[in-house]
């Protein structure tokens, strides 16, 4: 049967089949009736070849081997039952016959392929694939077993499952794959009986004032009677234990409570039960928001380097709390319950690179505030470059190009630290120090091969330093006085005003370096060290004192991660170019509400110098213009830089002014979020990973009429974010729901906008829970589900004892498509000088003659085989086959005789022909004139005229005469 991947295209035939007819219609050349015939057959084969063959034109053959692909369903919910998905798997393949063909693929939350398709014997004893096993997609490893069979064989899937799917739809996939000619068979697991306790909700009321008495609700389920401790924890203490005794089945318990500080909190709720396989689900949690006075966290990045910002709020009756750097939440529901957060003197490698970005989140999408104040260790100094950090900052860490500024050379020595990773991280580290430089400066790097891998040269093209460093290769070399000593060499040869080398290795190179060490301090060359992987205590008092002979600073990194860190807060230390110790009076640029209520300010001795960024507002300035107060809007919050400090150090006069109180509640409250207009009452669950919302504004908000909007920002658990529009499904209701398949908590910032977009907005934050994955929440297997879906799928439940069963069954019948198109073209290829030659040669005669020829020498070969196969035959008794050489003559001598036409003379009559000439030759004497011979006119070729032989034979005729009288 043919088949065409392009059936329009044979329509193409109507309008060619007239255009070639009427061309041959119109065909003015005299051929024979049998060659027309042929031209237009030609002509028409070769094109229906052509149209064919773009077409897609394929032979379609039916196929009796089948290829099977076997899903296995290795969700968290199927994992007591793994072991006989991966033992029924590998039997059934070993019935395979031997040209069947056999793919496996691993299905939880996502599908993986295990093994792809092969008809070769397959050795399966596990699963090595690795989904996501926290829920069931079965459609996604449907789909995928269907993309990879293949379409030359009998398709045929078979799945082995619980039927707890909790993705998707299977039973839609599933006929989908009947429509593709895709059987589909069912392997239910076995059911496992166990003892389960587990928690399916836990509620509480969304928001909450101060004081207020609510009650916890949680629904708690066991398959056996028993008695269970349940703990209530608040945020991550335990507030309540009790002993609940349980029946078999669903029951609620309730638990008075009364609302904490103000905030956002956690309530979570934990069962502990005797008989319980699965511990899992046995916990829960809601989010509860208490509303009241705004709460501040000071974080400090030394004792008491806050300690006068938490002296002014709290003046100002401000709920202030005070906390050290490792006390910053590392989950953004932690830090929620602040509405601004205040870094006081706080150094990037205290705070790490997850509280930056939980910080950084905490002001961009939840719109709360951030003030971060200067000193020593904040800003450049303290590492900020290149950090969420900055990102949130309205100033950056550039530089300003200050002409009194003191060039600097920096050589680093990078030993290395014997892991790949911790290499990359150094050069890393050493492309920070870079970056930091002016093309005042000069840097180079060394490998540890007592030579500078990278030459001293001005920081002119970073970019082609920063190639340099990926392309050095460190080592671990057994002293570091070749390398001090080169540096030494390398740093007094430069004109810079601040010499400095920073060595990063683990402290296992042993010599006397207090000599060496010694003389570069006295050459005011300072040397740091920053230690990393150190193995012993010798290998630090190594590094301790290169340092403290170097008059430079000692630094513990057992961490990589904060090398780069360490390395740009020293570069920064040696150069103390962002640190301006000069009094000046502070100028106001602009008005602002942070300035409202202040008329006089003092004098500043100090600040750390930065520069604004273009959407930065300056609001205080120094002599040198450099920012001392910028802030700015960074997502939906307010941030507020500070370049002075607050401990005292260049602020002893604002310390000692009696305004400084409304000063710091004034930048503190600027940064606040909005107040929350209140009213909106919002209830949410998760279902199937899916989470689903619904949001009741207060009564008269819908009067308002025109354009609103109900938006909802959220904060997945691994802070990925989202925007979704809510619908409107009843007056002041709305409704929408979002993608909610990590476990954890997901923050939610609802908000309303009337139609009036100045005045008519309300806010709300709240958060949702997904305690555990909901493959611990349904247990056993799901017969009548996997029996609807093998209907769907055109198959059937298979015995789970059969293994053999996965190929016996009758699958839909298919069939293997050959390819036409190429041996259509190289037809049309062969067709086309056939149609050129029947249009341009006049005859077909030499192709009668060649048939002629061909069957005389069979016929001549004939003979003579059979004359030798018979040798007792006398020569009277044979027939000669051929005919001889004089009968041959004399029968042609005829044909010209009778077939030449009258020749016309030199008079202009028509003579005879000669007559023919005599069999035997005729010598005449050698005095005798040699005769004029007259050419023989050939006879006329089929297809020629007789007028047009005649012509053409009196001029050669004529020519020879004249040529003959000529020589005479």
């Amino acid at each position: 049967m043919l088949t065409f991947e392009q059936p329009l295209l044979l329509l193409l035939f109507i309008p060619i089949a007239i255009l070639v007819y009427l061309t041959w219609k119109r065909m003015s050349l005299p051929y024979p009736r049998q060659q027309r015939a042929l031209i237009l057959a030609a002509r028409l084969l070769l094109f229906v070849c052509v149209i064919l063959a773009l077409a897609g034109t394929a032979w379609a053959m039916p196929v009796s081997r089948q290829a099977t692909v076997f899903v296995g369903d290795i969700s968290a919910s199927t994992g007591p039952q793994r072991t006989f998905i991966e033992q029924w798997i590998g039997s059934a393949v070993r019935h395979k016959r031997a040209d069947d063909q056999v793919g496996i693929v691993a299905v939880g939350r996502n599908a993986l392929v295990e093994q792809s398709i092969q008809s070769a014997t397959i050795d399966f004893s596990h699963f090595e694939s690795t989904p996501d096993t926290n829920y069931t997609d079965l459609a996604a490893g449907l789909r995928l077993a269907a993309a990879i069979l293949p379409s030359n064989s009998q398709r045929h899937i078979v799945l082995l499952s619980d039927g707890q799917q909790n993705l998707e739809d299977a039973q839609q996939e599933a006929q989908l794959l009947q429509q593709q000619g895709i059987r589909l068979d069912i392997v239910a697991l076995p059911t496992v009986n166990s003892d389960d306790v587990r928690v399916d909700s836990f509620d509480a009321p969304t928001n909450l004032h101060t004081g207020e008495h609510f009650k916890l609700h949680a629904r708690i389920y066991s398959s056996v009677a028993q008695q269970a401790t349940a703990r209530i924890y608040l945020d991550s203490t335990i507030i309540s234990q009790q002993k609940v005794p349980l029946s078999v089945g669903e029951q609620d318990l309730s638990i008075d409570m009364q609302s904490p500080t103000v905030g956002f909190h956690t309530f979570r709720i934990t069962l502990e039960a005797p008989r319980d396989s699965i511990t899992q689900n046995d916990e829960a949690a809601a989010f509860v928001n208490v509303q009241g006075p705004p709460k501040i966290l000071v974080v400090e990045g030394q004792p008491g380097s806050g300690h006068n910002i938490v002296a002014a709020l709290q003046a100002t009756h401000i709920d202030v709390s005070v906390a050290t750097p490792g006390d910053i939440p590392t989950t953004l529901d932690g830090l929620v319950p602040y509405s601004s957060v205040i870094l006081a003197d706080v150094p990037a490698i205290a705070l790490g690179n997850t509280r930056m970005q939980i910080l950084q989140s905490f002001v961009r999408d939840l719109g709360h505030g951030l003030v971060v104040s200067g000193g020593q260790n904040s800003y450049g100094v303290g590492g900020y470059t290149d950090t969420p950090l900055e990102q949130v900052l309205p100033v950056s860490m550039d530089i300003p190009q200050h002409k009194e500024t003191p060039s600097i050379a920096v050589v680093l020595i990078v030993e290395s630290l014997e892991e790949q990773v911790q290499i990359n991280i150094s050069k890393e580290a050493a492309k920070g120090v870079v970056g930091l430089l002016t093309p005042r400066d000069q840097v180079g790097i060394s490998g540890g091969y007592g030579t500078l891998s990278i030459k001293m040269q001005h920081v002119t093209d970073k970019k082609s330093i920063d190639k340099a460093i990926d392309n050095i290769n460190p080592v671990d070399p057994p002293s570091y006085n070749p390398d001090f000593a080169n540096a030494e060499q390398e740093l007094l040869h430069t004109d810079a005003k601040i010499k400095h080398i920073i060595l990063l290795g683990d402290g296992d190179a042993y010599d006397n370096y207090a000599p060496q060490v010694t003389r570069l301090a006295n050459e005011n060359i300072t040397v740091s060290t920053v230690e990393t992987n150190a193995l012993s205590n010798e290998d630090l008092a190594t590094m301790q004192n290169i340092a403290q002979w170097g008059k430079g600073r000692f630094y513990r990194a057992d961490n990589p991660n904060i090398i780069p860190q360490i390395l740009l807060k020293e570069t920064q230390r040696a150069a103390r170019r962002s640190l301006i110790n000069e009094s000046f009076n502070p100028a106001v640029v602009g008005n602002h509400p942070i300035l409202t209520g202040i008329t006089v300010l003092p004098t500043l001795n100090g600040y750390v110098a930065t520069t604004p960024k273009p959407a930065a507002q300056m609001v205080l300035v120094s002599h040198l213009d450099d920012p001392v107060l910028a802030v700015w809007q960074y997502g939906l919050g307010r941030v507020a830089a500070w370049t002075s400090d607050a401990l005292g150090l260049w602020t002893k006069n604002w310390l000692s002014w009696s305004d400084a109180p409304k000063w710091w509640a004034n930048v503190v409250t600027w940064t606040l979020p909005a107040a929350n207009d209140g009213g909106m009452t919002i209830n949410g669950k998760v279902n199937n990973g899916q989470g689903q919302l619904t949001v009741d504004l207060p009564p008269g908000t819908t009067a308002e009429g025109g354009q609103q909007q109900v938006q909802v920002h959220i904060i997945g658990p691994d802070l990925s974010q989202q925007n979704i529009n809510l619908q409107p499904t009843a007056p002041e209701r709305w409704e929408g729901s979002f993608p909610a398949e990590q476990v954890g908590g997901y923050l939610l910032q609802v908000t309303w906008q009337g139609a009036n977009k100045k005045e008519s907005r309300l806010t709300a934050t709240t958060g949702m829970v997904v305690p555990y994955s909901p493959e611990y929440h349904n247990q056993g297997t799901d017969a009548r589900f996997l029996q609807l879906l093998a209907q769907a799928g055109g198959g059937t439940l298979l015995n789970p004892s059969d293994t053999e069963s996965a190929f016996t069954q009758s699958l839909i019948p298919t069939s293997a498509s050959v390819p036409l198109a190429f041996w259509l073209l190289v037809l049309a290829a062969l067709l086309l000088p056939v149609d050129i030659a029947a249009r341009r040669l006049a005859n077909f005669d030499f192709i009668i003659e060649g048939y002629q020829w061909l069957r005389g020498r069979a016929i001549t070969r004939t003979s003579a085989h059979l004359a030798t196969a018979t040798p007792t035959a006398t020569p009277a008794d044979k027939k000669p086959s051929v005919a001889s050489l004089s009968s041959i003559r004399a029968k042609r001598e005829r044909q010209r005789s009778q077939a030449a036409p009258p020749v016309t003379s030199q008079t202009g009559q028509a003579t005879m022909p000669p007559p023919p000439r005599p069999q035997t030759p005729v010598k005449t004497s050698s005095d005798a004139a040699p005769p004029v011979s007259k050419p023989q006119t050939p006879a006329a070729q089929p297809g020629q005229s007789a007028s047009a032989n005649v012509s053409t034979s009196s001029r050669l005729v004529e020519a020879k005469r004249k040529r003959a009288q000529e020589r005479k």
